[in-house]
């Protein structure tokens, strides 16, 4: 086993096709492909199953890709450390992202943190929250943006970005549409547009309506943010998202506020009490140094 064969099956599991794991390590396809049954041969184990259109880890291949993950992160670390000793900032940064993040502007703190670090090459994720944290903990991100409303996994450290208020989307047709206030309870009978499970604009709004005594009926459920407000356009049914987003929808949905507030904070997280290379390092003190009203991190 050696550390080529390691970053082939780490590629392939990424992507979960050969030629585009070829592609990201920059050698050729055959040669993944034989890195791969090499580790099979050497384990004695299966650990992918491979079809005609598509490339999936077996448990065994799940197994070693966590560890190999965690290896892999070390190693990185460790070369990036001693990359510091020579007065140099590089070595690989993976941040994970809510979908929409706005009033923080992510794509601006990218650009200014490339500025100053060019060397350093970054990979943004987008997942729900709770996958995020779980990620950070294991190592699979380096530091993530959360919401923080209802507190954050043991282990993690935060340094909250902005606080916003949630309002209702609802179609301009609708009922509610000419309402400056609405509570929760009158929702009800509403039909609700959800993100999937686990994200926290969906937790926000369930969380609610269970205190007003109800379950929110999910009609629709999608991954994209936009999908949502363009089913709730169509009167397929209401949702809750961030002011900002509301706003920036223009004419096809209403907003109207919820009684009471609804309000959400966002945070960039990191694991806690672990040695971090400096790429991350370098990028939670460039977050941290340019957010608007930047105070001291809390531990959670």
């Amino acid at each position: 086993m050696d550390l080529p064969q390691l970053r082939s099956l780490c590629a392939v599991a990424r992507h979960r096709h050969f030629t585009r794991a070829a592609a990201e390590l920059h050698i050729g396809q055959p040669a993944v492909s034989q890195h791969v049954r090499a580790l099979e041969a050497e384990l004695g184990v299966r650990l992918l199953n491979r079809t005609t259109r598509s490339v999936e880890l077996t448990e065994a291949g799940e197994v070693l890709l966590a560890r190999a993950e965690r290896a892999f992160g070390e190693l990185d670390a460790g070369l990036a450390e001693l990359a510091q000793l020579r007065g140099l900032v590089r070595g690989r940064l993976r941040i994970g992202a809510m979908q929409w993040l706005e009033p923080y502007d992510l794509a601006a703190a990218l650009a200014t943190f490339h500025e100053l670090h060019p060397a350093i090459d970054i990979r943004v994720v987008e997942e729900v929250a709770q996958e995020m944290e779980s990620m950070v903990l294991a190592d699979g991100l380096d530091v993530a943006f959360v919401p923080v409303e209802e507190g954050l996994l043991a282990g993690l450290d935060s340094h909250q970005l902005f606080e916003d208020e949630l309002v209702l989307v609802v179609a301009r047709e609708h009922p509610l549409a000419g309402r400056a206030r609405v509570g929760m309870a009158a929702l009800r009978e509403e039909p609700f547009v959800f993100l999937r499970e686990g994200t926290g604009l969906r937790r926000a709004v369930q969380d609610t309506a269970r205190a007003a005594g109800f379950e929110p009926n999910a009609r629709f459920e999608t991954n994209e943010l936009t999908r949502v407000l363009a089913l709730v356009a169509r009167g397929l049914g209401v949702s809750a998202v961030s002011r900002a987003v509301a706003e920036a929808a223009g004419e096809d949905v209403v907003a109207v506020r919820l009684r009471p507030a609804l309000r959400r904070q966002v945070a960039l997280v990191w694991r806690a009490g672990r040695h971090r290379t400096p790429a991350a390092n370098a990028f939670i003190e460039h977050v941290i140094g340019t957010s608007a009203g930047a105070r001291a991190p809390a531990a959670r």
